[in-house]
């Protein structure tokens, strides 16, 4: 199963090609005309959500500043030395295990489970 996701601004573009290698459907801010670096959180929020987007965040602004019901699922990644295959790989294997539809919030560790 592949997830579809939006990847925020700080995650690397390594991540978001590694993610696509691996068959999961990725945009990433700067490629979605709507949006752009710099977006608000509110506006990448709604974005992901009317397109059924996972947002993919180093940025904890996603559950703690906003409602997370109010997204459509968001995977964060709170390690920031993660390598992109570490991510990538944690990535993926949630989506072997959880239904991209029962994601509210999950943690991208190195050992998720």
């Amino acid at each position: 199963m592949a997830y579809r996701i939006l990847a925020d601004e700080n995650v690397k573009r390594a991540t978001v090609n590694y993610l696509r290698k691996l068959g999961h459907d990725v945009e990433r801010l700067d490629d979605v005309t709507e949006l752009g670096l710099g977006s608000e959180d509110e506006s990448i929020a709604r974005y992901a959500r009317e397109y059924g987007r996972l947002i993919l965040t180093q940025d904890d602004d996603f559950f703690t500043e906003l409602d997370v019901k109010d997204t459509a699922g968001v995977l964060f990644q709170r390690d920031q030395t993660l390598s992109t295959r570490e991510v990538g790989d944690a990535v993926h294997e949630m989506a072997q295990y959880l239904d991209q539809s029962d994601i509210v919030l999950e943690y991208v560790s190195r050992n998720w489970l």
